[in-house]
């Protein structure tokens, strides 16, 4: 028998396993719940017939707003087999904050054309605007009421999808534009699953346990998909806020699960090391743990070194962390550091990389005097795909010189959704321009930043991401929860550079707040020779953040140029830049930000 081509039929063929599939822990105190992959096949198949009862047509698509990981994937995967393209959306977290949602749900299903929306009972009522804001809306029904249009055994009519056929649009985050509809077809989808699967060495004895949101690459593709393609033993969903309420509960459940795979972003990994209580750890056992990767955003060796130095005395291998890259474009990853490497990374000198030249130092040299900088490893291209470094010509550069990251190969997108514009920006002369900056070393890419998010300051680049993680190690700064960015001031003549960090808790007193300020600014200026105009000190939860939970950075500089960045105004209202931005702001705003979705 042959490889399936498509999703739907890597469903149907692990569609005869009874015992083996996905579990869902949605609540602390409630157990588990498995989902076959053979009952997940039958329901699929009921979500699409569904989908045709309500009208839904091949090619239209289907917005989906399903905070229930067992309801979304049946629903995306009834998509697929009624000929429909899906679009998952994130569901509505803060009411308080619903108008914004709102917003940015209208503008993905406007940019999509969306004709339905599948939801639950609970989000349903307070979608009724989309209906005025979606002219081609046609239907938004819950989940449940759409299954009950059919009956249990029901089955799709009349579709065959081919590998060529759109399997889903992925909407990016929107943490520098818009969010953009990345077109990802099966074929995209399958290539990029077996990579994955190569670099990782998954098998059907792989267990995964993830908490990552099932509307966002990372956690869909890595592991709804690709588990499914490659019928593995099974994955453990933990909801997403159960995870940011007590970090605690993945490691736990990766010891009970006997997990060999999980992924998170950076900032997982940090809330582990610094937020668990060694309470909490009590018989934990990390020792089944073959891969926990790393990616979706700024990779910091200081956090990936203390998680693995805290979580070794649990079992965990010195080579299970694995840093990669990846991008929604590129349909998901990019690359894999090697699945049996230590953690790796490149010291070096901040004035050489500023210069856009990679000289490293060992990690194990004595510290000298010069700021220095540790780049992590992220791996290396997967087969039958290419990577370079091009200059600001699109010239290849040698290895250890920096630039833009380009790439080539069957998981490259085909294109934005119903944005030929951009499409064409982002495609060009058989390659993907990501926006990303970085170096290639011995074959192996070591990424810096993005080339919009660059704050240039006398003719030396920073990357924004190092003035961040600077501030966050002095203490009272919330870890993870900085955004540093520059804006062109007219009167200084080059851009101004702003930090602006949540507070673990409120200053004593002004003093206290100037004390503190001073720590970041001498903290930077020690490590990056890099002196920063103004420290912005925020309540916890001020800086604005993407749906899969990635700080905004042009929607942080667009609220400090509106001087909407924290309640109390700083030394900038004193210099007087509001008031000189104020008259041109969104032309800085564009000037210094833009770019692809992250």
């Amino acid at each position: 028998m042959s490889a399936p081509q498509t999703l739907t039929a890597a469903l149907a063929a692990a569609g005869r396993s009874e015992t083996t599939g996905f579990s869902h822990l949605m609540h602390e105190k409630q157990p588990a719940s498995l989902v076959s992959y053979a009952a997940m096949w039958r329901r699929a198949q009921r979500s699409a017939a569904a989908m045709q009862a309500l009208g839904v047509r091949p090619g239209e698509r289907v917005g989906l707003i399903l905070p229930d990981s067992a309801e979304f994937i049946d629903d995306i995967f009834g998509a697929m087999l009624a000929g429909a393209i899906a679009v998952p959306i994130y569901p509505p977290m803060n009411l308080g904050q619903f108008d914004a949602y709102l917003a940015n749900t209208t503008h993905i299903l406007r940019q999509a054309g969306c004709s339905a929306v599948i939801t639950d009972a609970k989000v349903r009522p307070i979608l009724g605007k989309l209906m005025t804001g979606v002219p081609q809306l046609r239907i938004i029904e819950t989940h449940e009421a759409a299954l009950k249009l059919v009956p249990e055994a029901a089955e799709p009519a009349g579709v065959i999808v081919r590998p060529d056929d759109v399997a889903f649009l992925q909407f990016t985050s929107g943490s520098t534009s818009r969010p953009k509809g990345v077109t990802l077809t099966h074929a995209n989808l399958m290539a990029n699953i077996a990579v994955i699967a190569g670099g990782l060495n998954v098998s059907r004895e792989s267990i995964g346990v993830s908490w990552l949101p099932l509307y966002h690459d990372m956690g869909l593709i890595g592991f709804v998909f690709a588990p499914v393609v490659s019928q593995t033993r099974g994955i453990l969903f933990i909801s997403p806020l159960m995870f940011l309420k007590r970090p605690s509960i993945w490691l736990r459940q990766l010891s009970e699960f006997k997990a060999s795979i999980t992924f998170a972003p950076n900032f997982a990994y940090g809330l582990c090391t610094t937020r668990v209580k060694d309470a909490e750890l009590q018989g934990l056992d990390l020792s089944a743990l073959q891969v926990a990767g790393c990616g979706a955003e700024p990779i910091q060796y200081g956090t990936l070194r203390a998680f693995a130095d805290r979580y070794a005395a649990h079992g965990l291998r010195p080579g299970a962390l694995l840093p990669c890259y990846g991008m929604a474009e590129h349909t998901l990853a990019v690359t894999f550091a090697g699945v049996d490497d230590e953690l790796k990374a490149d010291r070096v000198a901040a004035t050489s990389l500023a210069a856009g030249h990679a000289h490293a130092t060992a990690l194990e040299a004595p510290m000298i005097d010069a700021p220095m900088i540790d780049v992590v490893c992220c791996g290396r291209v997967f087969p039958g795909h290419a990577l370079r470094i091009v200059d600001a010509e699109g010239q290849p550069l040698p290895e250890r010189e920096v630039g833009q990251i380009e790439l080539q190969g069957p998981s490259v997108m085909q294109g934005y959704w119903n944005d030929p514009e951009r499409s064409a920006e982002a495609l060009r002369g058989g390659w993907l321009k990501t926006g990303d900056l970085g170096y290639l070393s011995a074959g192996e890419l070591y990424v810096c930043g993005r080339v919009k998010d660059l704050i240039i300051v006398n003719g030396r680049n920073y990357y924004p991401q190092d003035l961040e993680w600077q501030a966050s190690q002095v203490e009272g700064v919330r870890r993870g929860n900085v955004v540093a960015f520059g804006l062109h001031h007219p009167e200084l003549g080059r851009e101004y550079v702003v930090v602006a960090a949540e507070l673990r808790a409120t200053a004593e007193d002004a003093e206290a707040e100037e004390t503190l300020r001073q720590h970041i600014q001498g903290q930077i200026l020690a490590a990056l020779a890099l002196r920063v105009d103004e420290v912005l000190l925020l309540a916890p939860g001020s800086l604005p953040k993407t749906s899969s939970g990635k700080l905004q950075r042009s929607k942080s500089a667009e609220m400090f140029a509106d001087g909407k960045l924290g309640e109390r105004s700083g030394p900038a209202s004193k210099l007087g830049l509001l008031k000189h931005l104020a008259a041109s702001r969104w032309s800085f705003i564009k000037a210094s930000f833009g770019g692809r979705d992250e």
